[in-house]
């Protein structure tokens, strides 16, 4: 039987392992933008306006227009838009989220 000393290197070694182990999750969004649930694939012209071409739009329930200040959650929901806009008020990504 191991010592607990034995034991607690073990549980120490798979932690320092697990955080090491690189997570293959991709940025979310990447692929839902070409064929998400949200709509992006059908948006994509918007990418490289000013978000002034927002204004004529009517964007779906729960959509969000993600400024470089605007803080927002980290949850992935496939059915979200989300429209990133730079510093210079160009959109530069539709994608689902």
């Amino acid at each position: 039987m191991p010592s607990p000393l034995q034991t607690g290197l073990g549980i120490a070694l798979l932690l320092a392992l697990g955080a090491c182990a690189e997570l293959n999750v991709g940025v979310p969004g990447e692929a839902a933008a070409e064929g998400g649930t949200c709509g992006a694939e059908a948006h994509q012209d918007w990418v490289g306006q000013r978000v002034d071409v927002l204004n004529d739009v009517d964007l779906p329930e729960g959509a969000r227009v993600l400024f470089p200040t605007t803080p927002a959650t980290m949850d992935y929901r496939a059915e979200r838009l989300n429209v990133s806009v730079d510093k210079a008020d160009t959109i530069t990504r539709v994608y689902c989220g």
